[in-house]
């Protein structure tokens, strides 16, 4: 990284022809060569947009338009100085899930690398046959089944969702069962360059 001091280049940031870009640092400027930026567009870059622009429509349909749950979220990332919408996303973006077994009869869904914390993670499904949603009582990383619910019995169209347990609106609980606490419903396919929905079948 070159460095300079000119009253004339104090403040500039911008690209001079195809060969030198100028920028600052931690306020500092500094200059480096102009390099095209590659997008191979491969089924694993695919993947990873497909999956964080669902993740960004599930906040703008379930959390953006209603106050007090955008006000939940903001609370939850108030302490690490980002925006709610910044915390859902990256709750959302920062886990992996491994390979799924979602028929009927065996639910299996491994859970790794996950940014919420052990005691407030947990998978909630919509229970499509009744209507409503149930909170898994198992908490944290690992591979969750079906006996991690206290009463669900698996129905294809039923749908599994992330979520963070402790963001609370108004008069909320930790056990409250509400889709705006979910921040990831869909495994990366690396095969297909898509994000696959979490849905039994």
């Amino acid at each position: 990284m070159a460095k300079w001091k000119s009253p004339l280049f104090s403040d500039i940031r911008n690209k001079l022809g195809e060969n030198v870009v100028f920028s600052m640092w931690k306020g500092r400027p500094y200059m480096r060569s102009y390099v095209v930026p590659a997008n191979p567009d491969s089924l694993k870059q695919r993947a990873n947009r497909d999956q964080m622009a669902k993740i960004v429509a599930m906040y703008q349909a379930n959390v953006k338009p209603d106050p007090d749950m955008s006000a939940a979220w903001d609370v939850e990332a108030l302490p690490r100085l980002i925006s709610g919408y910044n915390q859902f996303v990256q709750y959302g973006r920062e886990m992996t899930i491994g390979v799924l077994d979602l028929s009927s009869t065996t639910i299996s869904v491994p859970i790794s690398l996950c940014a919420i914390p052990a005691d407030r993670l947990a998978l909630m499904v919509e229970d499509v046959a009744p209507g409503g949603y149930k909170l898994s009582t198992k908490r944290g990383e690992g591979t969750y089944t079906e006996a991690d619910w206290a009463a669900w019995v698996p129905a294809a169209g039923d749908k599994i969702y992330v979520v963070d347990t402790k963001v609370l609106k108004g008069a909320d609980i930790e056990t409250t069962a509400v889709l705006y606490k979910a921040v990831n419903h869909w495994k990366k396919n690396i095969a297909t360059g898509a994000a696959d929905a979490m849905v039994v079948t």
